[in-house]
């Protein structure tokens, strides 16, 4: 989320000398010098200080000239002018006076702001303004705008960030499957500076490390945000990160994985499956299928459109002659795990098997469930359906963590299968 401000968008206003004169005699026309200030009186308009340096932030910046024996008909011009691009970025001109005649003294002032779009008035640089008296250059003045000093001002974790980079909220627990945004807030941001994050688990495991180098000048407050993912669930613990950079000294920041509560998976949609096999399913919202013809018969893969979710739900319908008769069941499910999870002899696997009745049909369930440490490991369900001299099987596969809500999708969807 790093880009340059190549647009100036830039607001001049008048603001109005205090003295008019409406003699009728000749008067000398006297100018004083063009004062370069951030503020000036709110009654007569003279500059209250003389600067001609300013922070990349500042809001409204002025210049003011003292004027006498001038006509009210007379024409001013300020132009401002950055004279490292020598780009004109704001400018403008009127009558001294719309009401009257005469003679004019008094203080006449011009002030920039940054425009909405730009947010500052002009990049690090310098700049000049010149006063005009019809059409004449009567005088100019000098002005820096200066380079910012890059600075951390807020450290941010969240698991979401809006469509512009900025945390939509801000957290210090996070569920093991949840992706965690670190963002780093700073003042500005200068090229060739650099900015990372190294996370821990506990006090000095390494997890990993990510660091970049600015390519780009920016100097409005902006968030540098690091996705830290992992391959895995993270497991449940305590946890800290370490954010660094040139600009700055190591900060150090602390959070926590917690199991929290998974949503249940909906079926408002009524997706259904139908197969020319003479059945159909129905299948959660946010789900999507691939199915595929095999010599076998048939097979079908229902996943979450999430990735972060990790549970998958399988059909296969097998012809007769490649379907196990009833007594070989169990031994079919242990070749089917040890290709799905690439378990051992030596794995400890708690295995359970229970059978029921779904619309009238009688099916038999097989379920594995392998924990390992913390909240890893998997848990896989085999059902077994005879049917028209064809063999169904429901398999779902799921880590531990999801096996909840894995059963509950597995559990409606069995409701929902009815046959021709």
């Amino acid at each position: 989320m790093i880009k340059r401000v190549t647009v100036f968008v830039i607001i001049a206003v008048l603001t109005l000398f205090s003295i008019i004169s409406t003699s009728s005699c000749i008067r000398q026309q006297e100018f004083g010098d063009l004062i370069i200030c951030s503020e000036v009186d709110p009654v007569t308009f003279s500059p209250l200080d003389n600067k001609n340096s300013f922070d990349i932030g500042i809001q409204k910046i002025f210049a003011a000239i003292k004027v006498s024996g001038v006509r009210a008909s007379d024409i001013w011009k300020f132009i401002w002018i950055n004279e490292d691009t020598e780009e004109v970025i704001a400018q403008s001109t009127d009558r001294y006076s719309s009401e009257g005649s005469g003679y004019i003294k008094g203080y006449l002032s011009n002030y920039v702001t940054p425009g909405k779009e730009a947010g500052i008035i002009g990049e690090p640089g310098n700049y000049r303004v010149e006063f005009y008296h019809n059409g004449s250059l009567i005088t100019s003045a000098d002005f820096i705008i200066e380079y910012p000093e890059m600075k951390l001002i807020d450290v941010v974790l969240s698991n979401e960030i809006d469509e512009i980079g900025q945390p939509v909220s801000v957290m210090e627990s996070f569920n093991p499957d949840e992706i965690i945004y670190t963002c780093l807030k700073f003042n500005s941001q200068i090229k060739g500076e650099t900015a990372g994050v190294r996370w821990y688990r506990g006090d000095d495991e390494l997890l990993g490390e990510e660091e970049i180098t600015i390519e780009i000048d920016y100097y409005l407050p902006l968030y540098i945000v690091f996705k830290i993912t992992n391959y895995e669930l993270w497991p449940i613990g305590d946890y800290r990160i370490e954010v660094f950079g040139s600009s700055f000294t190591v900060q150090e920041y602390h959070y926590e994985i917690t199991e929290g509560e998974i949503s249940e998976a909906t079926f408002n949609s009524r997706k259904m499956y139908q197969s020319d096999l003479g059945f159909s399913i129905l299948y959660p919202d946010g789900w999507s299928y691939a199915d595929n013809e095999i010599d076998e018969g048939l097979e079908i893969n229902f996943t979450p459109d999430s990735d972060n979710i990790n549970v998958v739900i399988d059909i296969r319908v097998l012809k007769e002659d490649y379907a196990p008769s009833e007594e070989q069941y169990s031994d079919f499910a242990e070749e089917l795990i040890r290709d799905i999870g690439d378990f051992s002899e030596d794995s400890e696997v708690e295995k359970t098997e229970s059978t029921g009745e779904t619309n009238g049909v009688a099916y038999r369930q097989i379920n594995y469930s392998h924990p390992v440490e913390n909240i890893e490991g998997l848990d896989i369900s085999i059902i077994f359906i005879k049917q028209d001299n064809m063999l169904y099987l429901l398999i779902k596969v799921s880590g531990i963590y999801y096996r909840t809500f894995a059963n509950n999708v597995l559990s409606r969807m069995l409701e929902s299968l009815s046959f021709d």
